[in-house]
């Protein structure tokens, strides 16, 4: 069966119809995306690498994301995505929302919650995620922008001493990560 997203208006209002993923967003129209900052007790951050067979970034490690299938708040949508991709199962009342943006065809929110999984317990999706990895936050900062880690497009701005980073949330999409010396700003691509 097809997956069929919603179809939404610049300003988050339903418009009561729906395109089957990878179709042509219709022009001024949106669909949901989500994006799912796993962290432990310890402040790590949790990775997936994306498998080998997919178009975009294949190998690159990111956060567990997604979109949001037909019917679904981005909330359901977090929480089935984070349980598909890495086998983690949370309830929408402990998703703490981090921001909220708008981005070319899709609203994109972002969410985080604090689990201690092993990563022995993680039940990867075939064909989505091929691995995981605990990553301190810290380390994980130093690697935006390095290629396979998080960023297979790791840019510097001519314009700003930040470096960026990019994490795919699907369908081309994503999270820019600023750096600018101990503070971190998401950023939308």
């Amino acid at each position: 069966m097809p997956e069929l997203w919603d179809l939404y208006d610049i300003d988050r209002r339903p418009l009561n119809r729906t395109i089957q993923r990878g179709e042509a967003l219709p022009e001024g129209t949106y669909h949901l995306a989500v994006g799912i900052a796993v962290f432990n007790t310890k402040g790590d951050i949790l990775l997936t690498q994306r498998a080998q067979v997919k178009s975009q970034y294949p190998g690159c490690w990111e956060i567990p994301g997604g979109c949001a299938q037909a019917g679904e708040t981005s909330l359901e949508a977090a929480c089935r995505e984070l349980r598909e991709e890495t086998g983690i199962v949370v309830q929408p009342g402990e998703l703490v929302p981090l921001l909220r943006e708008l981005l070319p065809g899709a609203h994109l929110d972002m969410f985080a919650v604090t689990k201690d999984v092993p990563l022995s317990q993680l039940a990867l999706q075939p064909g989505e995620t091929t691995a995981a990895q605990w990553l301190p936050f810290g380390e994980w900062l130093v690697r935006v922008g390095d290629g396979l880690y998080l960023t297979p497009l790791g840019i510097r701005s001519p314009t700003s001493p930040c470096t960026h980073g990019y994490s795919s949330t699907g369908m081309g999409s994503g999270i820019i990560y600023c750096k600018d010396k101990e503070r971190i700003t998401w950023h939308i691509k």
